[in-house]
């Protein structure tokens, strides 16, 4: 497989190892640089050190949920761009308005099948900027 996500820097904030595993493991098999956050508020710690092109966001963890981190992240000017995709076990149409009122771009359905992550990814990296 070719490396699709070669010079992104992604964040993954996911508190269930397993599945930080899993979508670490997913993300660099494609090339993407990936840092995990065990949750929201150390997703805004890390994000104050460091520079993301992307950040998937569980939405129920412990400390800071994803919700309120993702409205915490779009209260800062610095953050404003910054892609958000949610990642959740909750996949109905009123947690999809909820990620979307947040501020999150977009929305994926646990467990994540891989092909659509790293679509969804691209769709996201990649627009606006030249073929």
């Amino acid at each position: 497989m070719q490396q699709r996500l070669k010079g992104f820097n992604i964040l993954v904030v996911e508190d269930n190892e397993l599945n930080q595993q899993v979508a670490k493991w997913l993300l660099e098999y494609n090339g993407a640089v990936v840092v995990i956050a065990n949750h929201g508020q150390e997703a805004l710690d890390i994000l104050e050190a460091e520079a993301f092109d992307c950040v998937l966001m569980d939405i129920q963890m412990p400390v800071l949920d994803g919700l309120e981190a993702t409205r915490l992240i779009r209260a800062n000017p610095q953050w404003s761009g910054l892609i958000i995709i949610a990642m959740t076990a909750n996949a109905d149409e009123h947690h999809k308005e909820l990620c979307h009122v947040a501020g999150m771009n977009d929305f994926l359905a646990k467990p994540i099948d891989p092909d659509l992550l790293v679509d969804v990814l691209l769709k996201w990296l990649i627009s606006g900027s030249a073929d």
